[in-house]
């Protein structure tokens, strides 16, 4: 159990996905004599009493969670096996964050701006969407915010010809609680092309 107690302190982490209204936590795992996890959680404000025994397991998604940037939650691990429980894991705190921005993805690039697109949220309390932009160097910062449920962005201020650009997209749900960025786009702004062709009729 000491190994495995080791391994649960130093990876106890976000599984990469966090989503309103539930989280989803992964560890290490590591003794071969543990026979399940628990995971222990509640409000940072008071004693954690939720107790979940998850198996033998080292993913699992918390569900019924309430979204709220006043509200933080506290979360730990106990691995355990016929004879014994480990000691804690360090508590993880987090606030629950809407779901990451779908998709998103360009469907126009111009001389002067881009558009942008992303799938809607499935998020039922979802406000607005946020695109954060700017030029990588030197690094830029601009923000467009997108009332839901629009789903498209035209994106031509502070954009700059031949400079490479980068997109990056969130949500904020009604509470006011904004999602992690799931995926950064970058491109580079079309250079202005040659004036409009004219023809000229010569008659002979």
């Amino acid at each position: 159990m000491k190994k495995t107690l080791l391994l649960l302190a130093a990876g106890f982490a976000l599984a990469g996905n966090l989503f309103a209204h539930d989280i989803t936590l992964s560890w290490p795992t590591g003794d071969a004599s543990v026979t399940g996890y628990k995971i222990i959680y509640g409000p940072s404000t008071a004693t954690a009493t939720n107790v979940w025994r998850v198996g033998l397991t080292n993913v699992a998604t918390i569900t019924n969670l309430i979204s709220s940037p006043t509200l933080t939650y506290r979360f730990t691990v106990i691995a355990t096996n016929a004879l014994a429980e480990s000691v804690p894991t360090v508590e993880y705190l987090s606030v629950i964050s809407p779901h990451a921005v779908r998709q998103p993805r360009f469907v126009g690039r111009t001389p002067n701006g881009f558009t942008v697109t992303w799938n809607a949220s499935d998020e039922a309390d979802a406000a607005t969407y946020k695109v954060t932009y700017g030029t990588l160097s030197p690094r830029t910062t601009n923000v467009v915010v997108i009332p839901v449920p629009n789903t498209v962005a035209v994106i031509t201020n502070n954009v700059v010809a031949n400079a490479d650009h980068y997109f990056i997209f969130t949500v904020y749900n009604t509470p006011g609680v904004e999602s992690l960025p799931l995926t950064e786009l970058r491109d580079k702004l079309l250079p202005v092309g040659p004036p409009d062709l004219k023809a000229t009729v010569l008659v002979q």
